[in-house]
């Protein structure tokens, strides 16, 4: 579950779901159909305790005589997901293991949201019109929530059969008779959900979130935000990291990168800051910036064990904080918000500012990551470790030449965390070198841009100085004597 300090609305909180499930469709390498399964029945389950939380609308006319139509698909859904379940308790498919994390917090996310509507709602009837236009956008949201993400486990089962295809006979006939057998199913059946949701985003996504009620940013939301991230993560950096850890940080640092891209690119294209020097200097650094957090992210990802991953409680809801504030900003219904729409919405003069800053502090926080990837009791995944360490050899001069595995086969076997070999942790802290390169130019060329105004007043002073020194040796160099030296600039 979720820590019990949740600073995130009921709208924030199904963006983010939204958000996740599409993840989950780029992440190609990190699916798992079973592990997949075993996670997605709690998301539909969470999904349908949202949607009892949900007021009811107000019929309209020729409504007062039928159930909600949304009502009667939703307990659709979650009839067909508890068959599944069943299912899979009766059977050895896809058995105990572990949980996928990304629709773990999809399902977090939703419980928190259902425990908040039921601490605040008033069921006041009538219920006014904008009130109903964001339930019903609510409601369009969260089922385009099940329906991407029963998409997502669908293609990791469709993943998983082309993997048992190519197995060779001896290692398929060793997997339980009813492998194979059960992944169709589910695979069919997830597709039956799939199709049954679609029915109703059809009919009500995108053109719902036209009436979902967002609120004006707060204006001190970004840089409280920023301030919370930045003490949590050099915290948990001080504190006994974990690769998890490692992983969330970073890929908070690239969705914090890609989102002051955007408003500072807003921010150039409205004059809010010199346009030239955006162009010339921060763009390329500040993409630079970005791509190495992505690649960091990546690799940590991978060595994240599916077992025991320890985060600390307040760093994820910094972490969610964080995503949160700049989503607030520059997310517009379905898509990334134009910059007539940033303009409008928030000072991008003031946000640059404090994206300047932000970027300031980033550079600390890659050092601080870089020097814990030197902590010998930094433990990570043994598969991802394994599967690492053999990548790097086999790039090396010689090839795969060891003789001994670079985890113990019971390590292995269990997914239990283990230390770092210096063929890991080398390419990790060649990474970390990497990115505080990138963000170190990055902060250096957001310190030097500034408003038009300001530059053109500090170009006004400069030629007003040079005047008047000009002035002042002109008599100077009218003497006899040898030449002065000659003017740096």
């Amino acid at each position: 579950m979720m820590p019990a300090l949740e600073g995130r609305s009921v709208g924030e909180l199904l963006l983010d779901c939204d958000l996740i499930v599409r993840e989950v469709l780029m992440d190609t390498p990190l699916m798992d159909g079973r592990v997949m399964v075993r996670t997605w029945g709690e998301v539909v389950e969470a999904a349908a305790d949202l949607w009892r939380a949900f007021p009811e609308s107000s019929p309209s006319a020729g409504q007062s005589e039928r159930r909600d139509a949304g009502q009667v698909l939703m307990e659709q859904l979650q009839t067909m997901n508890a068959d599944l379940m069943k299912a899979g308790r009766r059977r050895q498919w896809p058995g105990p293991g572990p949980a996928d994390d990304r629709l773990l917090t999809v399902c977090e996310n939703l419980t928190t949201a259902a425990e908040l509507l039921l601490r605040r709602r008033t069921d006041v009837r009538p219920m006014r019109p904008k009130v109903a236009a964001d339930l019903e956008a609510a409601k369009a949201r969260m089922m385009h929530v099940l329906y991407v993400g029963a998409h997502g486990v669908q293609v990791a089962l469709n993943r998983d059969l082309r993997d048992l295809a190519v197995l060779p006979a001896a290692k398929r006939s060793a997997l339980p008779a009813e492998s194979l057998k059960r992944t169709v199913e589910a695979r069919d059946r997830m597709a039956a959900f799939e199709q049954l949701a679609g029915s109703y985003v059809s009919g009500t996504f995108p053109a719902a979130l036209h009436g979902e009620h967002k609120p004006l940013p707060e204006l001190d939301r970004l840089r409280e935000a920023l301030a919370s991230w930045d003490i949590q993560a050099h915290r948990a950096l001080a504190g006994a990291p974990t690769a998890a850890t490692m992983t969330l940080i970073a890929q908070t640092q690239a969705h914090t990168a890609f989102a002051s891209q955007t408003l500072l690119r807003a921010g150039a294209e409205t004059d809010s800051i010199d346009p030239s020097e955006y162009r010339t200097r921060l763009a390329p650094a500040l993409e630079s910036a970005q791509a190495s957090w992505v690649g960091l992210a990546t690799t940590w990802a991978q060595l994240a064990p599916q077992r025991g991953r320890r985060l600390d409680p307040d760093l994820v809801i910094a972490a969610n904080e964080i995503r949160a504030a700049m989503l607030e900003i520059i997310h517009e219904r379905t898509g990334v918000a134009s910059v007539e729409t940033l303009a409008a919405t928030v000072d991008l003069k003031q946000v640059s500012q404090t994206l300047q800053l932000g970027l300031a502090t980033s550079t600390d926080l890659a050092y601080a990551l870089r020097e814990a990837t030197a902590d010998l009791h930094l433990l990570a995944s043994p598969r991802g470790v394994n599967a690492m360490a053999m990548a790097l050899e086999a790039h090396g001069l010689y090839g795969n030449v060891s003789t001994e595995a670079w985890v113990r086969p019971v390590d292995h076997a269990q997914d239990r965390p283990v230390a770092l070999p210096d063929i890991v942790r080398g390419s990790l802290t060649r990474a970390a070198d990497q990115v505080t390169l990138a963000v170190t130019k990055a902060a250096g060329a957001a310190a030097s841009i500034s408003a038009p105004d300001r530059v053109l007043a500090a170009r006004t002073s400069a030629r007003q100085s040079d005047s008047s020194a000009g002035r002042d040796r002109q008599p100077v160099a009218l003497q006899a004597g040898p030449p002065s030296s000659p003017r740096s600039y």
